[in-house]
C-alpha cells in the first residue's frame, strides 16, 4: 500500500502533469493553428491561459489549471530538495535536482501569470518578459558576455533534450507494471515531445546569442518568439508544424505519465 505522505506526493505531482500537458496541449495546438494560416502568430503559456478562458466555462477550467500549474510547482521543488524518485547522488543527478527546484519557481510565475489573466488584468507574456530581465542583466559589468553564456547553457540544455529522446533516458520514471506495448508507446511519445522541446531550447538560445551579440535585449525572446524565429528558417512553416505536433504529443505524454510514473505504482 502507499503511505498517506506518498500517496499526497503522488496526488501533487499527477495534478501537475496534468495541467502542465493541458498548457502545452493549447501551446501545441495554437502554433499548428498558426501554421495553418488561421492563427496571426505562434503561442506561449500566457496565450494559452488567455484562450482557455474564452472557452466554455474557461474560469472554471483556468482556476484548475492553475491549482495544477501550483501542484506543479511543488512536484518539481520536491524533486530538487527530497528526490522522491530516488534518483540517487550522481553529480548529473544532483545537477537535475537543482534546475528542477528553478524550474518550480518558473511554473509558480505561470500559475501567478493565468491568476492575473483570470482577475482580468493585462499581463506581459513570456518574451516580453525574457526581454525585460535580459535588458536588466545586459545592464550588469560585462552583461554581454553572462546573456552569451546564458545562451550556451540553454543551448546546452537543448542538445541534452535531444540526447534525452536518443536514448530514452526519461523512461526511468516508468512504472514497473507497464505492458511491453505501454512502454514502447510511452518510449516513442517522450522521444518525440523530448526532441520538439529541443528544437525551442536551441532557437531560445540562438535568439539569446543574437541579443548578446547585437546589445540589444528585443532580439532574445521566451517561447512564443523561439518558434516564431523557427518559422522564418528555411522550411520553416513545415519545421514549426512539426515542431508543433511535437509539443502536442509531449503534452499527450504528460497526461499519460500522470497514470504511468511510477510513483503512483501501488506496492
Amino acid at each position: 500500500m502507499i503511505s498517506s505522505k506518498n500517496k499526497a506526493i503522488s496526488t501533487v505531482a499527477r495534478a501537475g502533469f496534468v495541467a502542465k500537458g493541458l498548457v502545452y496541449l493549447v501551446v501545441g495546438l495554437l502554433t499548428l493553428r498558426a501554421t495553418m494560416g488561421i492563427g496571426v502568430e505562434t503561442s506561449d503559456a500566457t496565450d494559452a491561459f488567455s484562450e482557455l478562458i474564452k472557452q466554455p466555462f474557461g474560469s472554471i477550467a483556468l482556476i484548475v489549471t492553475i491549482a495544477g500549474l501550483i501542484a506543479h510547482a511543488i512536484w518539481k521543488m520536491l524533486q530538487g530538495i527530497t528526490d522522491p524518485e530516488n534518483r540517487g547522488n550522481a553529480t548529473q543527478v544532483v545537477a537535475a535536482r537543482i534546475s528542477d527546484f528553478l524550474t518550480g519557481w518558473i511554473y509558480i510565475f505561470m500559475a501567478y501569470t493565468a491568476w492575473q489573466i483570470l482577475q482580468g488584468a493585462g499581463t506581459e507574456d513570456g518574451d516580453e518578459t525574457t526581454q525585460v530581465w535580459i535588458a536588466r542583466v545586459m545592464e550588469l559589468p560585462f552583461g554581454s558576455w553572462l546573456v552569451m553564456c546564458l545562451a550556451v547553457a540553454v543551448f546546452a540544455g537543448g542538445l541534452y533534450q535531444f540526447y534525452s529522446a536518443w536514448t530514452a533516458g526519461f523512461e526511468s520514471s516508468f512504472s514497473s507494471k507497464v505492458s511491453k506495448l505501454e512502454l514502447q508507446v510511452l518510449r516513442w511519445l517522450g522521444r518525440i515531445g523530448v526532441a520538439a522541446w529541443g528544437i525551442v531550447y536551441c532557437m531560445v538560445a540562438l535568439l539569446l546569442y543574437r541579443a548578446s551579440v547585437a546589445y540589444d535585449p528585443d532580439e532574445a525572446g521566451g517561447l512564443s518568439d523561439a518558434l516564431n524565429a523557427l518559422g522564418e528558417q528555411p522550411y520553416g512553416t513545415w519545421v514549426l508544424a512539426i515542431t508543433a505536433v511535437g509539443l502536442i504529443i509531449y503534452s499527450v505524454y504528460l497526461l499519460a505519465l500522470s497514470y504511468y510514473h511510477k510513483l503512483f505504482e501501488d506496492h
